[in-house]
């Protein structure tokens, strides 16, 4: 079983405009409603690649109902846990002459102690022996800065292997609890190590103190270059082909997808370093928050090129 752990999600509005004029009237040629946030994108393109998954994280009010809607429609089970306040709501505004998109992130809820104590509680009921735990994203006001080392201590316990794809104080504290694998970019490693990363043997220095720290797996991801797959004791590099980039919306949160869906399926880290940078890479060609399409996915993993070094 896959879960994906959204603690701070949102529902994202889209709004498309011609050009955005400050202060006057712009009219919205089309828009849409998005369930948002990291681990709900994992879940959302884990469905497009054909795979189940659950959804965990907190809800709250109107908001987290339309949010639970939208995830069923899609065929994305949920065990969510209900919140006093409102589950936030981001609007996202892309021009169509600019080509430009403009985010607004609302402060988003608080999370009370007796909401976590629940959370946690409802992590405890779960089946979680051999299971995949993705653990995404930014975390709500209230919530314990150490929550994703709780989490990952938590499920690795109960014998998961738990995913992490966090940034700043949230990857740090994660790594703690020595996650089965992490998949920062290259900025947020960058970040983790306080080092420039400027080639790709820096990126591989990077990486060694943290797999002599007990993460077995490190996925860096490099836009348009792909991704570097740090095993335990293989490396691969994958590379995918040129394509012309509707949107990045989503493109990490797709090669997550696709490294657990098909790492959960028994394959080795050569066809998961594969199937990642294709789902990845799809995700850029759909507009919006659209994902991964599984056609495009199969279409550009025969056209991955993995090199293992």
């Amino acid at each position: 079983m896959i879960y994906t752990i959204t603690l701070n999600p949102a529902l994202d509005h889209f709004l498309d405009v011609d050009d955005l004029r400050v202060d006057d009237a712009n009219r919205v040629k089309g828009e849409c409603l998005y369930a948002g946030g990291k681990g709900i994108d994992v879940s959302r393109a884990i469905r497009q690649l054909g795979g189940d998954s659950m959804a965990l994280g907190f809800i709250g009010g109107h908001t987290g109902q339309v949010m639970i809607e939208l995830l069923k429609a899609e065929g994305v089970t949920c065990y969510f846990t209900p919140i006093a306040q409102d589950t936030r709501r981001n609007i996202i505004v892309t021009t169509a002459r600019r080509r430009t998109q403009t985010m607004l992130n609302s402060r988003g809820p608080k999370v009370t102690k007796a909401e976590w104590a629940a959370f946690l509680a409802h992590l405890t009921l779960l089946n979680l022996r051999d299971a995949y735990v993705v653990v995404s994203g930014s975390l709500p006001r209230g919530v314990p800065a150490d929550a994703y080392r709780q989490i990952i201590t938590l499920v690795q316990s109960r014998g998961a292997r738990a995913v992490l794809d966090a940034d700043g104080p949230c990857l740090k504290s994660g790594l703690r609890a020595k996650p089965f694998a992490i998949k920062p970019n290259v900025n947020e490693l960058r970040r983790l190590t306080g080092k420039p990363l400027e080639s790709e043997a820096a990126i591989l220095r990077a990486v060694e103190p943290v797999h002599r720290a007990g993460v077995e797996v490190v996925i860096v991801s490099r836009g348009a270059r792909g991704i570097l797959l740090i095993g335990p004791q293989k490396r691969y590099r994958a590379t995918p082909p040129p394509v012309t980039v509707r949107s990045t919306v989503g493109a990490g949160d797709s090669a997550v997808a696709g490294f657990v869906f098909t790492h959960a399926s028994g394959k080795g880290l050569e066809e998961c370093a594969r199937v990642a940078t294709a789902a990845g890479t799809a995700a850029t060609l759909a507009p919006g928050n659209q994902l991964c399409r599984v056609d495009d996915v199969r279409r550009l993993a025969s056209e991955v090129k993995v090199v293992s070094f």
